[in-house]
């Protein structure tokens, strides 16, 4: 797990030595744009690669300072486990390190409109670091996917620093590249070395302090949507997942198999195939942001990111459970919108989503709606989220008889447990006026999740047993200590 501490040193290494040696070398940018302008045929300055200031030097301390305070939280999180707070606190402190050492933009033009900012801009500065870092992190859950991303995006983000002769800037960029892809090689499935949460949060900070620095501060669109389809792939990712939590009733920091690579591998492809995936999907939207920044075009970028989107949905290889609960849920919101309120009892209205996973819970869940429909309940929902078998089922049914007093509806929550790891629950709601009691209810839903919580104890036996015995001894690692 030392993989982040490799990458801060070496990159810190790289970007003092060259600023020590411009500072020795005061004229060394002006001869090499000469050379470069005279064997190429061009006029003088034609990279116009520009001077090193103190006050780059000044923002340079500062972003090294804040990378160090990220770094010693990573390391603290990868040897002990810290708490997600506190990492989100090490995050929000090492933002605010570079906004004090002048990491800002006062406005943004839109379609040729300067849309002033002010103090709302360290808002966004918290947001888009804050978000970067958690991003290029939750992506880092395979061999080699988020060095592989952060190659791809530090190449990206060089080629647009240099085409703007912003020289250190590039250099950085191709450092924090260089550091990765000798990394990668220990990294490459199966891996033997890994970033660790030291690595995947510095490279995400690096790379939206450079976008920062170098890219909204010229206050135009296209250079302000550039690294935003840079990093469309993390952002995508993670919003699928805010998504996927959220509309399923769960915690937004549940763990879950879920991510883009977690469904490349269920499709069937092998780890280095998945990791060729992800490389392709992330080259295809560096490619637009990093056309739309040098063509000074935003259209570029807007198209990237809808291509990925694109390319992800119609494959069915990532966004497909996601697209089916938000579906659902605008459907059903809809619906409510134009239908009239009824107070006879009618038929019941279900909707499921398998968001993850190959297990048929047809059976399963037909069972719950005939208890839901013989208990007349106004809404049962059964949530299954079991990372270690991969399978992840959303299911609700509703009745669209109207409650008039909340006084007159009760509710429930009965947990699943198999092997004292919980991995789902069952939420019912119930009027007062049903034909059975609460306590027949209840007692009675329990004896049906019993059920499904035999079926889940009877499957993990079977893969486990089914499992390598070094993968059971990894599977076992991952456990808490007081569940061992």
């Amino acid at each position: 797990m030392v993989g982040g501490l490799v990458l801060f040193c070496t990159a810190s290494v790289v970007i003092f030595a060259f600023i020590a040696v411009l500072q020795v070398y005061p004229n060394l940018l002006s001869r090499i744009d000469g050379k470069l302008a005279s064997m190429a045929g061009y006029p003088r300055d034609f990279l116009a690669l520009r001077r090193i200031s103190p006050y780059d030097i000044f923002q340079y301390v500062g972003l090294f300072t804040g990378s160090l305070v990220l770094v010693i939280v990573g390391l603290l999180d990868d040897r002990y486990g810290i708490r997600g707070r506190q990492k989100l606190f090490g995050q929000f402190l090492a933002t605010t390190v570079l906004i004090l050492f002048g990491f800002k933009f006062a406005h943004v033009t839109v379609i040729g409109i300067s849309i002033p900012l002010q103090t709302f801009s360290v808002f966004f500065i918290y947001g888009w670091v804050i978000a970067s870092v958690n991003s290029v992190n939750l992506l880092d859950g395979a061999d080699g996917i988020a060095a592989t991303i952060g190659i791809i995006m530090s190449l990206a983000l060089a080629v647009m620093m240099l085409s703007q002769g912003l020289i250190i800037d590039g250099v950085v960029a191709i450092a924090i590249a260089g550091a990765l892809l000798g990394f990668l090689k220990f990294n490459f499935p199966p891996a033997k070395v890994y970033l660790g949460d030291t690595g995947s949060m510095l490279i995400g900070f690096l790379l939206s302090a450079l976008a920062i620095r170098c890219t909204f501060k010229q206050n135009s669109f296209y250079a302000f949507l550039a690294p935003i389809a840079l990093l469309s792939i993390p952002f995508i990712d993670t919003g699928a997942a805010i998504i996927r939590r959220r509309l399923t009733g769960r915690s937004i920091f549940a763990v879950d198999r879920g991510h883009l690579h977690h469904t490349l591998m269920k499709r069937g492809y092998s780890p280095r195939v998945s990791l060729i995936w992800v490389a392709l999907l992330c080259a295809m939207s560096a490619a637009g942001g990093t056309m739309a920044l040098i063509l000074r075009q935003a259209e570029y970028a807007a198209a990237s990111i809808v291509c990925v989107i694109l390319v992800m949905v119609v494959c069915r290889i990532f966004g497909v459970a996601e697209y089916e609960l938000v579906m659902n849920r605008a459907y059903g919101v809809a619906k409510s919108l134009f239908t009239r309120s009824q107070t006879e009892k009618v038929p019941q209205v279900q909707s499921s989503v398998h968001v993850q996973g190959n297990r048929d819970w047809e059976e399963n869940w037909k069972r719950f709606c005939e208890f839901s429909d013989k208990h007349q309940l106004n809404k049962l929902t059964l949530d299954v989220n079991a990372p270690w078998l991969h399978e992840s089922f959303h299911a609700t049914v509703r009745s669209r008889e109207k409650i008039r007093e909340a006084s007159d509806l009760w509710q429930s929550v009965v947990p699943l447990l198999v092997d004292d790891r919980v991995f789902g629950k069952i939420e019912i709601r119930c009027s007062k006026d049903s034909p059975f009691s609460h306590h027949e209810t209840i007692t009675a839903l329990i004896a049906l999740s019993a059920d499904l919580e035999q079926e889940i104890s009877s499957t993990t036996n079977k893969n486990d047993q089914s499992l390598p015995e070094t993968n059971r001894a990894e599977k076992d690692a991952s456990m808490p200590l007081a569940k061992k």
